[in-house]
């Protein structure tokens, strides 16, 4: 199919140009109906575990893996990005006089769970951001022989800037340091598999570049830090035979599923695997050459009428399907007032406005962008 015939899965396309998917994407039609699928037949007929519901769950872990370019075994199905990285933080053996990297400008998610650490004697070194890009040579800089683990976006999320994880990943398997990558602004946009560049822990959640309902997530650890990393929620999914429930010593599973604690999302993360086979049709890499066109496009009729970019766009290996931009002079809250009264929907960031298409959207709607501002 071409990319423009997909716009009918997206009915929300009739009621404003939508560019806001890296806040939250609408749903696309057949993410809708498998996630209404097991709500109606809850409706009519109640849980029916007998009916392999639990099972979906394997299957929806497995599409999962795939996506990412694991193993099902190295895969937790969870609620949302901050569930992923509260894994890592509270699971990993810190020891006090330990450090970590966080660059500045993250989002809180990949702020806040490392923080807590501080009070376990662990040191929270920030990497500077130059000119909205996050250096290699500057998170190496902040290593010694105590750092222990760099957590980093994939893309940030408030100026689009796609970080060398090549360049990170050798660094830090040099220098024995582990990889956590927050990959919310990334999957779904661009192609990412966990093995290249080789990571140790990837936590994304669904609503943005996925598609997905809220409430649902994918969390990776690599297969040989499984049983270094406790599980921080211990539940009864957590262990090896969950369904053998007066047995108060079992061990935890084998595989990342002893991260999955609980009942699931399940609706939700039927929603979250119909999304990933449909960008899985529709290609990745189509997917990204087509969002470098749109965004090209945004940028020169910016430019063209004095708008300065903020995101780095200097090399293609930089970019993501995310652009930001400000005025001169206006403010941005009255850019994004503007914008928002002609129905072209985008976010604002603090002094910035950030505009993220996807794969159905066209060069048409840029233009209407750009026409609303004037």
């Amino acid at each position: 199919m071409e990319l423009h015939e997909y716009r009918s899965l997206f009915p929300s396309v009739a009621n404003h140009v939508y560019l806001n998917h890296a806040a939250c994407s609408p749903l696309p039609a057949p993410t809708v109906q498998a996630t209404q699928s097991l709500l109606e037949e809850q409706h009519l007929y109640g849980c029916r575990y007998s009916n392999g519901w639990m099972g979906l769950v394997d299957k929806i872990r497995d599409t999962a893996a795939r996506f990412i370019g694991a193993s099902p075994e190295e895969v937790a199905l969870t609620r949302n990005t901050s569930h992923g990285l509260l894994l890592v933080a509270n699971g990993l053996p810190w020891r006090s006089g330990d450090n970590l990297i966080v660059p500045h400008g993250e989002f809180t998610a990949n702020v806040y769970p490392w923080l807590t650490l501080r009070g376990r004697g662990v040191e929270v070194r920030f990497a500077p951001m130059r000119d909205n890009r996050i250096l290699p040579e500057d998170i190496e800089a902040l290593m010694d022989s105590r750092t222990r683990l760099v957590a980093i976006s994939a893309v940030q999320f408030g100026s689009g800037f796609r970080c060398d994880l090549h360049a990170i990943a050798a660094i830090c398997r040099a220098r024995g340091v582990l990889l956590c990558v927050d990959g919310i602004q990334a999957l779904g946009q661009v192609p990412f598999n966990v093995n290249d560049p080789q990571v140790d822990f990837l936590s994304a959640g669904g609503p943005k570049w996925l598609m997905a309902p809220l409430g649902t997530g994918i969390f990776y650890c690599r297969k040989g830090l499984i049983e270094q990393l406790a599980p921080v929620f211990m539940g009864w999914r957590s262990t090896l035979d969950s369904e053998n429930y007066y047995d108060y010593n079992m061990p935890w599973h084998p595989t990342a599923r002893r991260f999955e604690e609980a009942t699931l999302n399940i609706p939700g993360l039927l929603g979250l695997q119909a999304s990933m086979n449909l960008l899985t049709e529709v290609g990745l890499e189509r997917i990204r050459a087509h969002l470098l066109r749109l965004t090209d496009a945004l940028a020169d009729g910016l430019r063209a009428r004095g708008y300065v970019i903020t995101t780095p766009m200097d090399s293609e290996s930089e970019r993501s399907g995310i652009v930001c931009f400000k005025h001169p002079v206006r403010k941005a809250a009255e850019i994004h007032a503007q914008l928002t009264a002609a129905n072209v929907i985008v976010s604002l960031r603090g002094d910035v406005i950030r505009v993220s298409p996807h794969f159905y959207n066209t060069l048409e709607e840029i233009e209407s962008l750009l026409r609303a501002l004037g």
